[in-house]
């Protein structure tokens, strides 16, 4: 099976649209049951499976919760761990530093930071 990022965009959509008919077809659904239970058109349900056109990403999140394989999604779209730096740098465009403490115990930056200054 070929990797799916070499796969041109074309090639792609049809193997959604087999995937989505195939499903379709286990669940013994018909494509207008499918229209119905999704509130996507007839022609669009057409298109996405046999793979002649796009549809839109609402239309094909309607039809995967008609089919209850939404939470399929859920694998290829985690919630991102976002650290504290580079939220920070996000943020500010500057990657943030750690405060130092000199040898005396005091803290030593090497710019002076004012109440305000983190906006």
């Amino acid at each position: 099976m070929k990797d799916w990022n070499s796969e041109n965009t074309a090639r792609l959509l049809v193997k959604i649209g087999e995937s989505v008919k195939g499903r379709r077809l286990q669940k013994n659904i018909s494509q207008e049951e499918l229209s119905r239970m999704s509130g996507v058109s007839l022609p669009s349900i057409t298109r996405l499976e046999t793979g002649k056109g796009n549809i839109s990403l609402s239309n094909l999140l309607g039809i995967l919760k008609a089919l209850e394989i939404a939470n399929e999604l859920k694998s290829f779209f985690p919630s991102p761990e976002i650290s504290p730096t580079l939220l920070g740098k996000a943020i500010t465009g500057k990657t943030l530093e750690r405060v130092k403490r000199s040898h005396g115990g005091e803290i030593k930056n090497e710019t002076e930071w004012k109440w305000g200054d983190d906006k």
